[in-house]
């Protein structure tokens, strides 16, 4: 090591060995060790406690709200007559009974085309297949809004709204 530049790396490796020695000796300027495993316990409890009421939000909060979810919308339309062949399918994704479910068509301007018929109770998980046969007006190629409305627990009223396109 002729000069400074060559030294300079193990100068500060030794000054960390220096340091680590010091807050594991009994130095009156380092940590003792009791208190230092104090410290590291406190913060992991505190971490723990910080990541379980997160996760416990995420998975629990969510679980019984009510919820409804559009998951398929086909709209069959009749080239010759123009009559169209809905079937709408809605999931309860919810953790409670959904009651009073309806659908309803809309075009673009809001408009209600249709209102396909289905089951009215939906339990949490459930599949329900909403459907008409024979309705005029529909254009192949137009696209078309399905809503689904359900009443939950408490009054509380869920929605859920999904696009479609005709189609021959």
């Amino acid at each position: 090591m002729k000069n400074k530049r060559d030294r300079f790396p193990y100068e500060n490796a030794m000054n960390v060995i220096k340091l680590l020695k010091r807050l594991l000796t009994n130095d009156r300027r380092a940590l003792s060790a009791p208190i230092l495993a104090l410290i590291l316990v406190i913060v992991g409890v505190a971490l723990t406690l910080i990541a379980a009421s997160m996760a416990g939000g995420f998975l629990f909060g969510w679980g019984t709200a009510p919820r409804v979810t559009i998951e398929k919308v086909d709209i069959l339309v009749d080239p010759v007559t123009t009559n169209a062949f809905i079937t709408v399918d809605v999931r309860n994704s919810g953790g409670s009974q959904l009651t009073a479910c309806t659908v309803e068509i809309q075009d673009g301007t809001g408009t209600v085309l249709s209102s396909p018929t289905g089951p009215g109770t939906l339990n949490p998980g459930q599949v329900g297949s909403f459907s008409e046969n024979g309705v005029n007006g529909f254009q192949s190629g137009s696209i078309y809004i399905a809503i689904a409305t359900c009443d939950g627990p408490g009054g509380v009223t869920v929605v859920d709204k999904k696009s479609a396109v005709a189609h021959i």
